[in-house]
């Protein structure tokens, strides 16, 4: 009499048998390595010395911060002229002061030294100019700068004033003009050097 497991022994022997032998032994050695992982990492990890190495490692890790030890690009300036420049301006805000004319003495002033600021400001109704100022924005900071009347009319004027340019101007280099007359309206027009 044979066996219930008889007739399905022999066929998995014919399996087997039509099998490639590498295929098998690729198969053993697999599981083979698998076990011996499985059994290396549990006696590795539970060895005293490999536990006090692994905890120094993940408290290194949790107390060192990540430093950017790279700087941010930052591209050349661009260039700039130099000494005295004169600029003409065109447009106007309708009802307000017209800023003709824009002369910076020097452009490039060096860091902690004076730049004047002289403005041509006129006006088409019969209002009186009463504030102008320049606004010179840097990298960091923005330098107000008041302008007195020192020619001209009530109505047509030179408007001039100094002030220290105390930052640099690299990457950042714009003025401001401002004029506003005795209304109040008020033109405001962004010379941008850099």
């Amino acid at each position: 009499m044979q066996s219930a497991f008889g007739d399905r022994s022999s066929s998995i022997r014919g399996i087997i048998g039509k099998i490639p032998l590498i295929y098998i032994a690729i198969a053993i050695v697999s599981v083979f390595s698998v076990a011996v992982i499985v059994v290396g990492s549990y006696i590795i990890n539970k060895s005293p010395k490999i536990q006090e190495l692994l905890e120094k490692a993940r408290v290194g890790l949790q107390t060192e911060e990540n430093k950017n030890i790279a700087e941010p690009f930052k591209p050349a300036p661009r260039p700039l002229a130099t000494g005295k420049q004169t600029y003409s301006v065109s447009g106007s805000t309708p009802g307000s002061p017209k800023i003709a004319e824009a002369i910076v003495d020097p452009i490039d002033p060096a860091r902690g030294t004076s730049q004047k600021w002289t403005l041509k400001v006129l006006e088409s109704n019969d209002k009186s100019v009463k504030e102008v100022y320049v606004t010179v924005m840097t990298d960091n900071k923005k330098t107000k700068i008041g302008l007195k009347k020192i020619g001209g009319s009530e109505q047509d004027g030179v408007w001039e004033g100094t002030g220290r340019i105390d930052d640099s101007y690299d990457y950042t280099y714009q003025a401001l003009l401002f004029a506003k007359n005795d209304v109040n309206l008020a033109h405001t027009l962004t010379l941008t050097f850099r």
